[in-house]
């Protein structure tokens, strides 16, 4: 037993010890080398080792190529051999087999929990009489970052170990789960100390103040409202049904309903307390300035009202061992456009969307896309809603100019996704498809790619001219969807549909009229859309009890088929986009890359079993 303390101490020691942070915090002793009780002494030690709390944040969604997204029904990840398919096979285990992301992962963030103990520990009993103001915001940022990372694990497994104090090799090594109810009440703590300690705390899109902990409250709320953990809905999950411990992934006891207005509350005390971005419109904004609205949250970064909390580039953090061997801010956020954009770029398709994804964006006038609609499947790339010109490259779609070496094959600076035939018979694949000429092995597998959060004013030449756009962890838009859904589920569709009408005006989308399950489906949709990339999708589908609508089916390519119309002249390197030079023909269709099914596993995470093999009171999640 004392195997799995000495772990947990030895790496939560090194955290703090080891600590990076601004220059201005160390111009004293170097925290690397400063004892703990050095640092809870000293003013600029003790912030500099709450700031390290931060970095078990990493990047969020923009950490790595994987996206949460590629686990679920709206993207896929290009590259085999990773772990998604853990996910998207249902094939995970306790063993590993699996993806686990750094900013979600059990062995990860407990050493982060354990320090932010310390912190609450060191500065609760103020041996170094800090100043109230000081002690207030250091304090309230531990009880913070606490509260965020069970939140992470909450998400994931459950009822959690709850440690509200830091182990020693002397504590007791019999450490079981606690139950979900308890483990939301801890969260839901900690959040209201932050709230209070925070009040005064200056504004900060980097560092957690009460916005920040009222729009954490409002997510965990919302989880905790949903399906997944009511057990009259959970009951129909085949291994949840089975489960002999359903306080460890449940209630078991209360009511939905409440729960949802205590959602609905914390949501409303959100909106109340600040403003979100260009939601005062009174009929639905123009397809540009819409565009413009949704491409300006992610480009303005912490500058757009809409940001919230986020990473933010170039302020503390990175320059740190969140990314080993990297350099400076260029990890992460900074690697974005090259992680996930066009191969004719040379850039890598890491994560791509899909056909499922793409087919939930509307018409400009809210008509809903249908392949089976002639119309539709004939021309499915105009007159989309805004915010699909806004996140998606697709074959034709205008984009940066070619770098140097590519220019011979594309002058137009059009994604090429496609597949041309001339009218001599010549035959010429698309230079962004997996069969081009450039790099084909990093050629998305759907014919589409991700443009949200890839930086389109700077060129493509990585690595001279990395991108900076800010990471958002939590946006104003959440917090309002959060509140849709709760004054949906609270039966105040008035409501429901006042706000929700906001977020569609803004995007440029007609408003909503319907009322009871369509209303909900509508709501969900749009949340789906809103939130692309954002580690959103993952959770939802899974408090939704949608992981069989979202799983279960193959991924989608759309086949883009050119032919040259008779008559007319081109030559073949300089073809483009051009329906009065092309008959083009779109075909949905099913590729084998992954053989993507829904497990009921896949709705919790296993917990490893190297964590149960330290100790045995930890009981495994339903169905490992």
């Amino acid at each position: 037993m004392k195997k799995k303390l000495f772990k947990i101490g030895i790496l939560a020691v090194f955290s703090l010890l080891m600590v990076s942070c601004d220059k201005d915090f160390l111009e004293t002793t170097p925290l690397s080398s400063a004892s703990e009780p050095q640092v809870w002494s000293d003013k600029k030690l003790a912030e500099a080792a709450v700031l390290d709390l931060y970095q078990g944040t990493w990047a969020g969604t923009l950490t790595r190529e994987e996206t949460t997204d590629a686990f679920t029904d709206q993207a896929v990840f290009t590259h085999p051999g990773r772990g998604v398919d853990g996910y998207t096979e249902g094939k995970m285990n306790p063993a590993g087999n699996f993806m686990d992301m750094q900013w979600m992962s059990w062995p990860q963030l407990y050493p982060f929990i354990r320090n932010a103990n310390i912190a609450i520990l060191r500065l609760q009993e103020n041996d170094a009489n800090f100043d109230e103001t000081t002690r207030a915001q250091l304090l309230g940022e531990a009880y913070f970052m606490r509260g965020f990372y069970y939140t992470q694990l909450m998400r994931q497994f459950g009822g959690v170990i709850l440690l509200t104090e830091p182990l020693t090799l002397d504590s007791d090594a019999n450490n079981p789960r606690s139950s979900f109810e308890e483990t939301v009440n801890l969260i839901i703590s900690d959040l209201d100390q932050a709230i209070s300690l925070l009040a005064d705390a200056p504004a900060s899109k980097a560092r957690a103040h009460q916005l920040t902990a009222l729009a954490l409250k409002s997510r965990v709320l919302t989880h905790a409202a949903s399906d997944l953990y009511e057990p009259s809905k959970a009951s129909s999950v085949s291994t949840i049904a089975a489960y002999s411990n359903p306080e460890l992934i449940g209630y078991t006891g209360g009511s939905q309903s409440s729960r949802w207005e205590a959602a609905k509350a914390a949501s409303k005390a959100l909106l109340d307390a600040t403003t979100g971005y260009k939601l005062d419109y009174s009929a639905p904004a123009s397809q540009e300035e819409a565009r413009q609205n949704y491409e300006d949250i992610w480009l303005q970064g912490d500058q757009n009202q809409d940001f919230i909390w986020g990473r933010l580039v170039e302020e503390f953090g990175f320059g740190s061992r969140t990314y080993p061997g990297g350099d400076g801010w260029s990890q992460g956020p900074g690697m974005v456009a090259l992680y996930h954009g066009p191969n004719g770029y040379h850039e890598w398709a890491g994560t791509t969307p899909t056909e499922a994804l793409v087919s939930k964006y509307s018409f400009a006038d809210g008509t809903e896309f249908d392949w089976d609609n002639p119309a539709h499947a004939a021309d499915p790339y105009s007159n989309r809603e805004a915010r699909f010109y806004a996140t998606i490259l697709y074959d034709g779609a205008p984009w940066k100019p070619r770098t140097s070496d590519v220019v011979k094959f594309d002058q137009f600076n059009e994604i090429q996704t496609g597949f041309y035939t001339f009218s001599d018979g010549t035959i010429v694949n698309g230079v962004d498809t997996r069969q081009g000429p450039i790099e084909d092995w990093n050629g998305s597998r759907t014919g589409y790619y991700f443009r949200k959060f890839a930086d389109p004013r700077l060129p493509a030449q990585w690595p001279n001219n990395l991108q900076k756009v800010d990471a958002p962890y939590i946006r104003y838009s959440e917090i309002l969807l959060n509140y849709v859904e709760a004054s949906i589920n609270t039966g105040d569709e008035g409501e429901a549909k006042a706000w929700l009408n906001r977020l569609r005006f803004r995007n440029g989308l007609p408003a909503v009229t319907a009322s009871g399950s369509e209303l909900l489906e509508i709501y969900k949709r749009e949340r789906d859309k809103e939130l692309v990339n954002e580690d959103a999708r993952l959770f939802d589908m899974k408090r939704w009890l949608e992981g069989p609508e979202s799983l279960n089916k193959q991924v989608q390519t759309v086949l883009v088929q050119a032919t040259q119309k008779p008559g007319t002249s081109i030559e073949p390197t300089n073809y483009r986009k051009d329906t009065n030079v092309w008959d083009y023909l779109y075909r949905p269709t099913d590729i084998v890359f992954e053989n993507r099914r829904w497990q009921d596993i896949v709705y919790f995470m296993p917990i490893q079993q190297e964590e149960i093999d330290k100790d045995p009171s930890i009981i495994q999640n339903p169905g490992y």
